[in-house]
């Protein structure tokens, strides 16, 4: 029996691995990053899924919704890099693609140097502002925590901005096309950040300063010392230095940065406007119920962003080299991995109440409706996400551009209108209508592309 037990395994695995030798080099690449992302996010969903009733347990539930809307509140500078680095992560992939080994160490170096010179003056300007700010009544909480409250958004900026130039080396990699690497640091970062707490719970009281170190400060040390690894290992080839810095690489880099910047602008305001929306409609306690319920649904998301990830820069490539019948076929199967998603995002929301009971016991009480509201959505992003990936691999993001603009300017105004008829509902509600007209205007591009019959806006 052990026997037949070690031979199966054994031709589960040369099995497997025959199959993902299958195929031109690309496409090995990425079932290679699928593969190693699904084990990394396995460990990092757990890890997360540990974090929220260990947090619940240091901290109380309305201590838990303040940090959750400040860090909102202070994320929507992380979008504030205008772009660079996921313009970066194209210009780099297509260097690399054709050898050009200098002009990747240029574009690197320019987009250190560009990061610093933003953001550094940036969270000087921020911290000697806080102090001024009374943020109790922004966040519309008790009065006693403003104090508390100042000190943990300073620790947040100083951690915040570096993480911001840090992060470069994600980008980095991901040209690289070893995105399951990233996925790999993402997940040290959860794990320092789960030490801390729990350390915290043993021999410190409830602080959302010690909250804010352990989120915003793990993933900083991790960049930090990986950043130093990589620059002088297996990355130095394209180690920053202050020496290729170049004025002409900025404009590279910034023509298609500020695409990107202008598109994030949407992410700010569908996602990190909605604790922000929830708070001033309902109270800080139903902004950590929609996180919980998010977190929970995004599970699934997570894994369907696995098999995303990767395509991104495999796309940039087989763009270059004109491989449009590769293209075609990865979207169709990616196609059939959405299907299968939403499926799973459907029964998730349906067992949802028997899982919270089971992960959270009676610290919150989430209600199906809230979990159903924020599943919809998710199956109409999901698609969304789907075609920009493939999109922003082609780089043809004017368009993505200019309706993502237009769903930031209504995505504020229509929540508040609907939530005067069905409450926080009326954000959701906002949410999937603004992206399913996304979904609708990229899938229509994405085929335009992909056939060769994209012109005008289609093609910019």
């Amino acid at each position: 029996l052990y026997s037949y037990y070690i031979n199966t395994v054994n031709y589960m695995f040369v099995n497997l691995k025959s199959k993902i030798q299958q195929g031109s080099q690309r496409s090995v690449t990425v079932k290679k990053n699928i593969i190693y992302s699904f084990l990394i996010k396995g460990g990092s969903i757990f890890l997360s899924m540990l974090i929220v009733p260990l947090t619940l347990g240091y901290v109380s539930t309305e201590l838990y919704g303040i940090w959750l809307t400040l860090s909102s509140v202070i994320a929507w500078f992380h979008f504030f890099d205008m772009g660079l680095t996921l313009g970066l992560k194209n210009r780099l992939t297509e260097a690399l693609t054709v050898n050009d080994t200098e002009k990747a160490k240029r574009l690197v170096s320019t987009t250190y140097i560009s990061l610093c010179s933003i953001f550094i003056p940036l969270a000087i300007l921020l911290i000697c502002i806080t102090p001024k700010v009374d943020w109790a009544t922004v966040l519309n909480v008790n009065y006693n925590y403003n104090t508390e409250i100042i000190k943990t958004v300073v620790v947040f900026i100083a951690f915040f901005f570096s993480q911001l130039i840090l992060n470069t080396i994600t980008s980095v990699i991901s040209a690289f096309q070893k995105t399951a690497l990233a996925g790999f640091l993402n997940m040290l970062g959860q794990l320092l950040a789960l030490l801390i707490i729990k350390l915290a719970t043993l021999w410190v009281a409830p602080s959302l300063v010690i909250l804010c170190f352990a989120f915003v400060g793990s993933p900083v040390i991790v960049l930090f010392l990986s950043s130093l690894l990589f620059y002088c290992g297996r990355f130095k080839m394209v180690s920053p230095n202050i020496r290729y810095f170049n004025f002409s690489e900025v404009k590279n880099l910034f023509g298609m940065g500020v695409k990107f910047f202008l598109i994030q602008i949407q992410i700010i305001i569908l996602f990190q406007s909605t604790n922000i929306l929830i708070s001033h409609i309902s109270g800080a306690e139903d902004v950590a119920e929609y996180n919980i319920a998010y977190k929970y649904l995004n599970c699934a998301i997570m894994f369907y962003n696995i098999l995303l990830t990767p395509v991104w820069p495999a796309f940039t490539e087989a763009y270059i080299t004109n491989d449009y019948s590769w293209m075609k076929r990865i979207r169709s199967k990616m196609y059939k991995i959405y299907v299968l998603t939403s499926l799973i995002i459907i029964g998730m929301a349906l067992v949802s109440p028997l899982i919270y009971h089971i992960w959270l016991g009676d610290k919150i009480s989430i209600t199906i409706l809230m979990t159903s509201a924020i599943s919809v959505y998710m199956i109409v992003n999901a698609w969304s996400s789907c075609q920009v990936s493939m999109i922003n691999g082609i780089g043809k993001i004017k368009l993505q551009m200019y309706v993502t603009l237009i769903g930031t300017i209504f995505h504020i105004p229509f929540s508040l209108f609907l939530s005067n008829f069905i409450g926080i509902y009326g954000i959701f509600l906002s949410m999937v209508i603004i992206t399913f007209v996304y979904s609708v205007m990229f899938t229509i591009q994405l085929e335009k592309l992909l056939n060769k019959k994209a012109i005008g806006i289609w093609d910019q």
